[in-house]
């Protein structure tokens, strides 16, 4: 879904907690279970976690392979860029107050 359309049907649900996935489209989508459980489920494929290198932190190697941004109330975590939706994505949340900017590189390099 758009990020509108996230605000729309989860701003009464969450405050200061907003777990969702943003993808490079710029598509939201909200996270039921974990942030980890969700990058594996937009995989598509179910034995992903098998492919990561074990000295490699699964959060960041699905941010890497999925070029989306991780999203909770306090950070944003994406992986070495980040596409204009998803920009205007992350700016519809924080202006809506379901999340304080502050998107975060994997290397830890602050954006915007």
């Amino acid at each position: 879904m758009t990020a509108k359309e996230f605000v729309a049907n989860f701003k009464p649900k969450y405050s200061e907690y907003c777990p969702c996935i943003i993808t490079w489209d710029g598509e939201v989508y909200a996270c039921e279970g974990s942030h980890l459980d969700e990058m594996v489920r937009l995989c598509g494929d179910e034995n992903i976690l098998n492919e990561i290198p074990q000295n490699v932190s699964p959060m960041f190697y699905l941010t890497g392979k999925l070029r989306c941004v991780v999203v909770d109330y306090e950070n944003q975590l994406y992986s070495e860029d980040f596409s204009q939706e998803q920009r205007y994505a992350l700016l519809d949340l924080a202006e809506a107050k379901l999340i304080l900017l502050n998107p975060m590189d994997v290397s830890g390099k602050q954006a915007l």
